[in-house]
């Protein structure tokens, strides 16, 4: 499995917000551009997915900017990955009707390991990630 430039980045997003992560403290698309080395331009996609997902909430206003919705201790990796990726599914065909399900020896592998990858994200906050501390 190889994540994507949206899922990594979102991370790193999301690891930044919680670096700054303060009773009403924000932080503009220009610093977040600054601190993660991404564009404004593919930040903003990649927030509003975020946004979608309400794992990011927007200021508006002249030091508007943007911040996590909840404390950095109660979102996980996994929560931000699956915002920002379609799914983290390894194989297409795991969660989507499939001719050979019945008959497929690896189904049930791809679903244990979709599961414990999927498993272990969700035990690791941002907390922790941003204080390097997994």
């Amino acid at each position: 499995m190889k994540m994507s430039s949206k899922a990594r980045y979102g991370l790193y997003v999301a690891v930044e917000l919680a670096k700054n992560y303060h009773d009403d403290a924000v932080v503009n698309v220009t610093s977040l551009s600054q601190a993660t080395g991404v564009t404004e331009k593919y930040l903003e996609q990649i927030i509003a997915l975020m946004k979608k997902a309400d794992i990011v909430c927007s200021m508006r206003g002249a030091s508007g900017g943007y911040k996590l919705t909840d404390s950095p201790d109660n979102i996980t990796v996994g929560r931000v990955l699956r915002a920002v990726e379609d799914n983290l599914e390894i194989v297409d065909c795991l969660h989507s009707d499939c001719a050979n399900s019945g008959k497929c020896v690896a189904r049930n592998l791809w679903g244990k390991l979709y599961d414990n990858i999927n498993g272990y994200l969700d035990t690791i906050t941002l907390t922790q990630l941003a204080e390097d501390k997994i």
